[in-house]
Parts: C-alpha cells; sequence; structure tokens
C-alpha cells in the first residue's frame, strides 16, 4: 500500500551498473514512487547498508537490499 510507504531506498555497487535486469527493477520502482510521491534515497555501497541493517532475523543470512521500502 504506497499510503504507507515513508520513502524507498535504492541501493546499488558499481559492479550493479552491469546488471540490465537490476536497472530495469530500478526504473520500474522509481516510476511507482514517482507516481505515488514516494521519496527516493539512492546508496551506492550495498555492504555498508546491509551492515547497517543486519542480517535476516528467520535465516540469519545476507538478504537483498537493493531496495527497501521504509514503511510508516
Amino acid at each position: 500500500d504506497p499510503d504507507n510507504v515513508a520513502f524507498c531506498v535504492l541501493a546499488t555497487d558499481e559492479e550493479d551498473e552491469g546488471d540490465i535486469a537490476l536497472q530495469i527493477h530500478f526504473t520500474l520502482i522509481q516510476a511507482f514512487c514517482c507516481e505515488n510521491d514516494i521519496d527516493i534515497v539512492r546508496v551506492n555501497d550495498v555492504a555498508k547498508l546491509a551492515a547497517i541493517v543486519g542480517p535476516s532475523e528467520e535465516s540469519g543470512e545476507p538478504r537483498d537490499l537493493h531496495c527497501i521500502l521504509i514503511t510508516v
């Protein structure tokens, strides 16, 4: 529900620049956010973001942190 989203975090590394599927994914997310007046924060270091957010509570494994929606 877009009304419950405070902002969106999009994270990439230099190695992600060539990933066409990820770039298409980002384009669609950005379009969704713009359409629903959701602010976007871009981060250029996925590893630092992973250190801040931490591992998944269920499995203890790292999560895919390329896109995070922060809800109210």
